[in-house]
């Protein structure tokens, strides 16, 4: 009775388990919101970030562009950034990149980062799958993680013949790489879990290490227990057969993969450092900021000390943070509204919009509260955006 119980459990687990990816749906999001506040608003800022298109047929070119800095304000609690790959966020495989440049270079790979930069990008995709996808374009930060940006919902289309991802090798061979080598990947693969379920399945369904523990953990380290049945002679052979059977497996496709593709190269890593972008001359300073946040009615008040050292005046034009932009004159004003040359002004900036609380930017019931971004001045047909932070003190509590 007992053995069949667990016989049961098991089955009841897994049949669950099966369910379960069988009724999955399409994730709406991509985890953005999950992530802390003060870890999207002080490591990154995504700007003009451009879709050529949100409908695509399967093969045509889907072309993100855009750029993204690297805050001054990154977090001491994380590693200093040195590693990144930007790459595009979605619910699965729905793109395949074909080409990625950092600041106008080509970037198959990771390349170095530092806090201050700043990273124009672009990505060609082709549609792969059909359907309605929600795709961001991510930077990806070495001990850090995906920080997400904008993003968009695209259709692909589908077309006759479906998708087909073809290159051609060096030996001027054209493959699918969609579909090369399927049958060989999916037989192999599917006999190590054979292999692996056998093992599984032999030690959990009828063996006391298992359903006795209470009697399994009071044997010696270094017995077997035959004496008490705990592994018998049957045991040791089928693990001895699971092994020469693994090495088998594994010693035929090592045999295979040598006389079928005689010619390979390792996987290459292509690290670089991006040239610098030619940036205008800064004549906009942000000192000594400080901000309130309003709950009742989503308003965040921003007041520092503003520096115009250039030789024309100068006004707030924007903000930005994480994946999100505020306008001047929509979401956001600036008192006064210019500031002349040669001056430093008090500046109150005062930003409305239900994001706040909706994307738990500034959660009241976090240890760390404030704000961070790019304040984006505009002079002379020319823009400076100047990293800012500062600490939140919430006018109440709701």
């Amino acid at each position: 009775m007992r053995h069949k119980r667990v016989h049961a459990l098991l089955l009841a687990l897994i049949l669950g388990l099966i369910f379960t990816l069988g009724m999955g749906g399409v994730a709406f999001a991509h985890g953005e919101r999950a992530q802390e506040g003060f870890l999207r608003m002080r490591t990154v800022a995504w700007q003009d970030v451009q879709f050529s298109s949100s409908n695509v047929k399967q093969g045509e070119r889907l072309v993100i562009t855009g750029r993204v800095k690297v805050l001054e304000s990154w977090p001491q609690t994380l590693e200093a950034p040195q590693l990144g790959y930007v790459n595009v966020t979605a619910s699965g495989p729905h793109f395949v990149m074909k080409e990625r440049t950092i600041n106008g270079h080509p970037a198959p790979a990771s390349f170095s980062l530092e806090k201050g930069g700043v990273y124009e990008f672009q990505m060609a995709l082709e549609g792969r799958t059909p359907g309605y996808w929600h795709v961001h374009p991510t930077l990806y930060v070495l001990h850090t993680g995906g920080l997400v940006g904008p993003g968009q919902w695209t259709t692909v289309a589908a077309v006759p013949g479906g998708y087909q991802n073809k290159v051609t090798l060096l030996d001027g061979k054209t493959i699918d790489l969609d579909t090369y080598a399927t049958p060989w990947v999916f037989w192999f693969s599917f006999a190590g879990l054979i292999l692996g379920v056998w093992w599984m399945l032999w030690w959990t369904l009828k063996h006391r290490t298992v359903t006795n523990l209470a009697v399994t953990s009071q044997i010696p380290l270094n017995d077997p227990g035959e004496d008490i049945g705990l592994i018998t002679k049957a045991d040791h052979k089928t693990s001895t057969l699971i092994a020469v059977i693994t090495v088998v497996l594994l010693a035929f496709g090592w045999f295979f993969m040598d006389w079928n593709w005689p010619t390979r190269i390792p996987q290459q890593v292509l690290r670089f450092t991006p040239p610098a972008l030619a940036e205008p001359a800064q004549f906009a300073q942000v000192k000594g900021a400080r901000a309130t946040y309003d709950p009742r009615s989503d308003i965040v008040v921003i007041e520092a000390q503003v520096a115009n050292t250039g030789s024309q005046p100068m006004q707030l034009v924007g903000f930005t943070t994480s994946n999100l932009s505020f306008e001047q004159a929509k979401q956001i004003t600036g008192e006064p509204a210019v500031v002349k040359p040669g001056q430093t002004t008090p500046v109150k900036i005062t930003i409305r919009d239900k994001v706040w609380p909706e994307d738990r930017l500034i959660p009241l019931d976090k240890p760390q509260m404030g704000i961070g971004g790019l304040l984006v001045f505009e002079s002379g047909g020319k823009q400076n955006a100047v990293t800012t932070e500062a600490p939140v003190r919430p006018t109440t509590f709701r």
